[in-house]
């Protein structure tokens, strides 16, 4: 199955080769002596409340995983939003549709209900032949063009032996997996921040805090500790995953990825979040902004919201 967040950071990636991920201790005991709680935290560890679990917790959730593979089984309909830049902040291009997907045996198709564009987001609109590769890679993982059929069990594993498909396979589990180690070039054991020496740059903590002012989280964070900020130690530099009070189901994650050296840069945030329905969860709303430049594809600077609604059962 393809990631449906791979587009985001294939292109970073696509021209490098896949390098060596250093084998490295975990440290499960260190990080949970390290984490910082607030004082209503503090109150719940005394009433049972594990650290240690509750990193657990973080490190094996496959939530996302799981709801964005459901998304591929449900009827809905989704507005996707694009606004594009130059390198002094002035809107390039503008793109904004909204589509409904139906779903019948585990086969989807899709069509688009509104579209509206604006600059030069288009090289070629009737075969929508994009100028950018974040939207191209965009339409190929989340538009259907003819009917599609899918594997209905979520699992990550490589489907594929060549180049790109590794390259997906890894920055599935830099999505999927946060903070564990990924395959990725050059940046690879960058992405272990559970292990050693990657925790010595972050400041741990779990508090308390309302996601979207709707549910009540404990909320899990990582944060690159100011005097590492600029020095290129970290890739992620910001990691929050919220969790239900009521469930200690995962509900929302805010990342924050950044990385310099020669060549290659690229400054991204994302910010998802998840919806249940009966007993299953979908992605409701995906929130990105940020820039990549890599050698021979063209630097990028964009914003898209990507919002998913109107979920209803699909035929059998």
């Amino acid at each position: 199955m393809r990631s449906i967040f791979n587009h985001i950071f294939v292109f970073i990636f696509i021209s490098l080769f896949v390098g060596n991920v250093t084998a490295q201790k975990d440290t499960l005991d260190d990080i949970s002596a390290l984490i910082y709680l607030d004082s209503f935290v503090v109150t719940a560890s005394k009433q049972g409340f594990d650290t240690k679990d509750f990193i657990h917790l973080v490190r094996i959730d496959s939530s996302f995983l799981e709801a964005f593979h459901n998304l591929r089984f449900a009827n809905y309909r989704s507005t996707n939003e694009f606004t594009y830049f130059d390198k002094k902040q002035r809107v390039r291009a503008t793109y904004l549709d909204t589509i409904q997907q139906t779903v019948e045996q585990n086969c989807r198709t899709m069509s688009f209900l509104s579209v509206k564009d604006d600059g030069n987001y288009f090289k070629k609109r009737k075969t929508r032949k994009y100028n950018y590769f974040t939207s191209d890679m965009h339409d190929r993982l989340f538009y259907t063009h003819k009917r599609t059929c899918d594997n209905p069990n979520p699992n990550l594993v490589s489907t594929g032996s060549s180049r790109l498909e590794k390259y997906v396979f890894e920055l599935k589990k830099l999505i999927f997996r946060p903070g564990e180690p990924a395959n990725v070039p050059f940046i690879g054991d960058k992405t272990s921040i559970f292990t050693e020496p990657m925790i010595l740059f972050y400041n741990f903590n779990i508090k308390s805090e309302r996601f979207n002012d709707k549910v009540d989280c404990y909320v899990f964070e990582a944060v690159v500790k100011p005097e590492f900020e600029n020095k290129n130690k970290v890739v992620i530099k910001q990691l929050k995953t919220f969790f239900d009070k009521s469930t200690f189901q995962v509900i929302g994650r805010d990342y924050q990825l950044q990385y310099s050296a020669g060549l290659y840069q690229f400054d991204v945030r994302m910010i998802i979040e998840l919806l249940q329905i009966d007993e299953k969860y979908y992605p409701s709303s995906i929130q990105y902004e940020g820039f990549w430049n890599v050698p021979i594809k063209k630097r990028e600077a964009s914003q898209f919201t990507l919002q998913f609604f109107d979920f209803q059962k699909p035929s059998l």
